[in-house]
């Protein structure tokens, strides 16, 4: 079985230095606390350079963002105000420092993955994990535990692993799939008009810091 392509917390860590490497020096930052909505934060033409907020809602960028309008704020972002503009001239933006980046167009963050997409775009999926279970027919020999297959117990609702190594009579097995998985990478194929991860299957393992730097290559 192919395996599935994820950031573990350290691999996590490992890309969000290889971004903070690659974006510009914000200077001191002063946390100025939370506030509910983007729509919350206060005008950032009175902000200072380095003034932080973390956003607690998800939401979208505006105009006053240095990446324009349109973009995921994950709930619990980090943004900062930054100068865009002159010393003698200021122009105040808000930036976000997490969890959602764009990296030379190369590989984008988010919880809602991007609506227009074009071929080959990667997006790293930070929303919830969401499976669905689909009935398998069994065929002779086969072991439902070796296979990944699970039962539903019926007692708490949910999916199981099976514990059976030869399928038993009157016991019916599901396929686990997982659909935008919470840090897996996908890539978008325009030929099939789906995201799809850049390894498929039902095994998870952690992505390498070999990986994580190719993708800045």
């Amino acid at each position: 079985m192919a395996q599935k392509k994820y950031l573990d917390d350290a691999g996590l860590v490992e890309l969000v230095d290889k971004i903070k490497s690659l974006v510009q020096n914000y200077g001191a930052l002063l946390y100025k606390g939370s506030v509910a909505t983007v729509s919350a934060l206060p005008a950032v033409a009175g902000a200072s350079v380095g003034d932080m907020y973390t956003v607690l809602a998800e939401g979208t960028t505006t105009a006053d963002f240095t990446d324009g309008a349109g973009l995921v704020v994950a709930a619990n972002s980090e943004v900062v105000a930054v100068n865009v503009g002159t010393a003698q001239v200021p122009s105040m933006k808000w930036d976000l420092l997490g969890p959602v980046f764009d990296v030379s167009d190369k590989l984008t963050f988010g919880s809602t993955m991007p609506s227009s997409p074009n071929n080959g775009d990667t997006f790293l999926y930070l929303g919830s994990t969401t499976y669905t279970y689909d009935p398998v027919t069994p065929q002779t020999g086969d072991n439902p535990h070796e296979l990944g297959w699970y039962e539903y117990d019926a007692s708490t609702q949910t999916y199981v692993l099976s514990d059976d190594t030869e399928v038993q009579a009157g016991t019916s097995y599901f396929v686990k799939n997982e659909e935008y998985v919470q840090g897996v990478i996908y890539q978008y194929s325009s030929a099939s008009s789906a995201w799809i991860p850049l390894s498929s299957g039902d095994i998870m393992v952690p992505i390498t810091t070999g990986e994580i730097d190719a993708l800045f290559n």
